[in-house]
C-alpha cells in the first residue's frame, strides 16, 4: 500500500519523505523521487530525524506501518509497532508543522455487529470486543488516536480498509501468498466462507484524496465487496486454465490439519495462508458501509474480481508465479 499512495504523491508533484525500515527488500520498488528516511518505527531517534522540518515547513503524516499477525495471542514486535509506534508517531503530529495525521487502521478494528447488520465508522473502538491479537492492537491504537484527538486537539483523521490485494505486494502478504500456493496446486480444496475484499489501488486513491484535503477529524470505511474463498479459486482457475475446485473441505477438518499447515509453512519459511485466526475471520460478518468514503471522497471501488486477474497478471510478469501442471 505505502508504494501505491507514494506513487500517487509524486503523481501529483507532491514532495514526499518515505520511512522506510533498515534492509526491507521492497524499499528497492519505490518510485524515484522521494527522500526517504531508514528508521524503524519503534525508535525514537528515527523518528526524530524523520520528524526534522525546517523553519516554515508544513507536513502531512500519512500512517500505514504495521505487522498484520495471524496470531491469536500476544506478540510483543506486533504490539510494539501497531500500538506503541503509531502513538509515537502521533505524538510527533502534535506539532503545529504538521497539519494532520492519516492513521490507516483495519476494519478489523471494528466491533463486530449480529450478522446481516452494517458495520460503519465506528464513534469508538474496544480491543476487548474484537478477536485476533492484530485486530486487538490496531482496535487499542485507534482508541487511543481518538482519545488524543478529543483531549490533546490531535488534527486526525482515520481510514478502515477492509482485506486488501492487488498487484505491487513485493513483500508477498497473506492474500498473495494465497495466489502463490494456488498456483504451485498447494491447495486443492475450499474451505466455507468469505470476506470483503477491495484493491489496495482504490484504497491509496482514497487515502491520498483524504491527505491532501486540509479538513481533519473524519473517519472513513474503505470497503469493497464479499467474495467466498470458493470464488477466489475458482477465478484463479479461469485465469491460468485450471478445472475449477470441486471440493469443500469442512471446517471442522480444516482447524483439524492447521498443525500439519503451520509446520510446513515453517519448514518451507512461508507466511501462512490459513490459520486459527484466518479460519474465524472468514466465517465472521464482512458487511461493512462505505458510504461516507463514497459521498466524500469519491471512494468508487472496482470489482474485486478485475483486482484478482491483475494480480495474478502480475505476479506472472514478475516471474513470481510459475504455473505448473497440476496432477490429478
Amino acid at each position: 500500500m505505502g508504494s501505491h499512495i507514494v506513487s500517487r504523491l509524486i503523481g501529483r508533484g507532491e514532495r514526499v519523505r518515505a520511512l522506510v525500515l533498515p534492509g526491507d527488500p521492497a524499499a528497492g520498488y519505490l518510485p524515484e523521487g522521494i527522500e526517504v528516511v531508514t528508521g524503524d518505527i519503534t525508535r525514537e531517534g528515527d523518528l526524530d530525524r524523520f520528524f526534522l522540518l525546517d523553519y516554515g515547513e508544513e507536513a502531512v503524516v500519512v500512517h500505514c506501518a504495521s505487522i498484520i499477525s495471524m496470531s491469536m495471542r500476544p506478540v510483543s514486535l506486533v504490539y510494539r509497532v501497531n500500538v506503541e509506534g503509531a502513538l509515537a508517531v502521533a505524538r510527533r503530529c502534535l506539532s503545529p508543522q504538521v497539519k494532520k495525521m492519516v492513521h490507516v487502521a483495519s476494519v478489523h478494528a471494528i466491533t463486530e455487529n449480529a450478522q446481516g447488520h452494517e458495520m460503519s465508522e465506528p464513534e469508538q473502538t474496544n480491543p476487548d470486543a474484537v478477536r485476533g491479537f492484530y485486530a486487538k492492537t490496531k482496535a487499542e491504537a485507534c482508541a487511543k488516536l481518538m482519545r488524543m484527538r478529543e483531549e490533546q486537539g490531535l488534527r486526525l483523521d482515520i481510514l478502515y480498509p477492509a482485506g486488501m490485494s492487488g498487484p505491487g505486494d513485493y513483500a508477498r502478504g497473506n492474500f498473495t501468498q494465497l495466489f502463490i500456493d494456488y498456483a504451485a496446486g498447494l491447495i486443492p480444496a475450499a474451505v466455507k466462507g468469505g470476506y470483503n475484499f477491495v484493491d489496495v489501488r482504490d484504497v491509496a486513491e482514497a487515502i491520498v484524496t483524504l491527505a491532501t484535503r486540509d479538513l481533519a477529524g473524519q473517519d472513513y470505511v474503505l470497503a469493497g465487496e464479499y467474495i467466498s474463498v470458493l470464488e477466489i479459486l475458482n477465478n484463479f482457475a479461469q485465469i491460468i486454465g485450471r478445472k475449477p475446485i470441486r471440493l469443500m473441505a469442512p471446517l471442522w477438518l480444516a482447524k483439524l490439519s492447521l498443525p500439519f499447515m503451520t509446520a510446513y509453512y515453517r519448514i518451507k519459511q512461508r507466511k501462512p495462508v490459513f490459520s486459527r485466526y484466518s479460519l474465524y475471520t472468514i466465517n465472521t460478518n464482512c458487511r461493512f458501509s462505505s458510504r461516507k468514503a463514497r459521498a466524500s471522497l469519491g471512494f468508487a471501488p472496482r470489482a474485486f474480481r478485475q483486482t484478482l486477474r491483475d494480480t495474478m497478471a502480475w505476479l506472472m510478469q514478475q516471474g513470481i508465479v510459475k504455473i505448473h501442471p497440476v496432477i490429478r
